[in-house]
């Protein structure tokens, strides 16, 4: 079956219930199903057949969500862009998938049209009506085929698209809903973006899965958060470190009623004894899931019932999947010794899109090369002690330092430049630009800022700048980002 199955059983079984809360719009399953159908009518009249890519650049709705399940209707390969970036950027995101078609909300058509021609953008506005033949569910499309592309910057920074099969979405989906022991009656709150791996799959494709109910927040911001948490409806929510900061910042934390929650997950970045601390401190259990975009989700997860005791892991193996802990060697080392970790599960990717080469260096056999470092407990739990890669995580996003090092580089005022990461108890980690100014230069920091602007995402950009009179540099010449690194104190 293609995962457009779970939206077209649940308008069968519960025509009524609400499938997807969204600002003051409740969408049943029967509603979903409908919208879905003729999305995907719509696209297969406009010439969309198995294979192509439709993106979407627009803000997290149902929209999203449907255009996904349109996609899978019909064979094609769904691309979500990511709405935080400018068209410079997302070029090169479109230049890789070569979408057929790109679905873009009205406030984002300007920049959809830059990047892929007014003829292929198909423009809507949040809560109007699809129009197009009903296209209903059947059973000709491959589940081996793909049916998703999320795009990672990787470890070398170019963007690569992990492909996800629909047989690795729905192995995904049924392995939370076993961990988390999550039924049609819980209620998921989302508040990460839809265009991430954490947003879209944590929770939101496994709650869809089996009927349950998705509550959408168009992007995060602590008050609602709390309001609609408050509520009392919301079992399970996803709150990386940085959003869980922000939400016990808030005026309104302690006063807020959380007894409804039964469970929120975190990850994404290191997750700090405090960031537990603030649910446990309010009765509410907190579970780690450690997993990439290349996984398509969790390949580990706290099981709920073993919350608190086990929360400090990033947890145990996913249901059928496998997880290893590989030396310099390539052998698998004992309990407690670190190492690279390296997975396998049916929920991992196809591939890199149309990238052999990488996808030959990011797997072996069937096993993913995670580029991360961490050791597996006598108990099989797994601890991530650190990253492989160069790639700085803020949030629960991924920042490549080579995409800001190539705008300073465009700088004449600028001899030198190199970006790390610098630890950050609110967001995991910051960028830091190490700048060497050329001779006769007077650069200032705020100008050294402002070369980002309208070239790359504000979450992207460095943090702080710091001035040298020289470069550290590696025997081969390379900037010494180790000693960089520790120029820097935590903020």
């Amino acid at each position: 079956m293609d995962i457009s199955w779970w939206i077209s059983d649940a308008a069968a079984r519960t025509p009524t219930k609400t499938a997807v809360r969204f600002e003051s719009r409740d969408v049943t399953y029967r509603m979903l199903e409908e919208r879905v159908a003729v999305l995907a009518g719509r696209l297969r009249e406009a010439g969309v057949v198995d294979g192509d890519r439709i993106a979407y650049l627009g803000p997290s709705c149902p929209e999203l969500l449907e255009s996904l399940f349109a996609c899978a209707r019909l064979g094609a390969i769904f691309v979500p862009f990511n709405a935080r970036m400018p068209a410079a950027e997302l070029q090169i995101f479109v230049e890789q998938s070569r979408p057929r078609a790109l679905i873009a909300e009205q406030s984002f058509v300007p920049t959809a049209r830059e990047v892929v021609g007014p003829r292929r953008v198909l423009a809507f506005s949040v809560g109007e009506q699809w129009y197009g033949p009903p296209l209903a569910f059947d059973t000709r499309v491959d589940a081996s085929s793909p049916v998703l592309i999320l795009f990672t910057s990787g470890t070398t920074g170019t963007p690569k698209g992990a492909t996800m099969s629909h047989d690795a979405l729905i192995a995904n989906a049924a392995g939370t809903v076993d961990v988390l022991q999550m039924t049609a009656d819980d209620e998921i709150l989302t508040i990460t973006p839809l265009f991430h791996v954490a947003g879209l799959n944590l929770l939101t494709t496994p709650a869809l899965s089996i009927g349950a109910t998705v509550t959408l927040h168009r992007r995060f911001d602590p008050a609602p958060v709390l309001a609609e948490l408050g509520r009392g409806t919301v079992s399970l929510l996803v709150s990386p470190p940085h959003m869980t900061f922000e939400l016990a910042a808030h005026p309104a934390w302690l006063h807020t009623d959380l007894t409804g929650l039964r469970c929120v997950l975190t990850g994404g970045t290191t997750v700090t004894a405090r960031a537990l601390d603030f649910w446990t401190d309010r009765g509410v259990a907190v579970v780690q899931s450690y997993g990439l975009t290349e996984a398509g989700g969790s390949v580990a997860l706290v099981p709920i019932e073993e919350a608190p005791a086990r929360s400090a892991t990033a947890g145990r193996a996913m249901p059928k999947c496998e997880i290893r802990i590989v030396g310099s060697s390539g052998q698998p080392a004992p309990p407690g010794q670190p190492g690279e970790i390296v997975v396998h599960g049916p929920s991992l990717m196809r591939n890199y899109w149309q990238n052999p080469q990488a996808t030959t260096q990011a797997t072996s056999d069937g096993w993913l090369r995670t580029g991360d470092w961490g050791y597996l407990d006598p108990d099989g739990y797994l601890h991530v002690v650190d990253r492989i890669k160069e790639i700085i995580i803020v949030g629960v996003s991924n920042v490549a330092p080579a995409d800001l090092e190539a705008v300073l580089a465009d700088s004449p005022e600028i001899a030198a430049a190199a970006v790390v990461g610098r630890p950050d108890e609110r967001l995991g980690e910051v960028p830091v630009a190490f700048v060497v100014r050329s001779t006769g230069s007077e650069l200032s920091a705020e100008q050294v800022l402002a070369l980002f602007d309208g070239r790359i995402a504000p979450y992207k950009r460095p943090r702080h700048v710091i001035f040298l009179d020289a470069m550290p540099r590696t025997s081969v010449g390379k900037p010494a980002k180790t000693t960089l690194r520790a120029l820097l104190t935590p903020s």
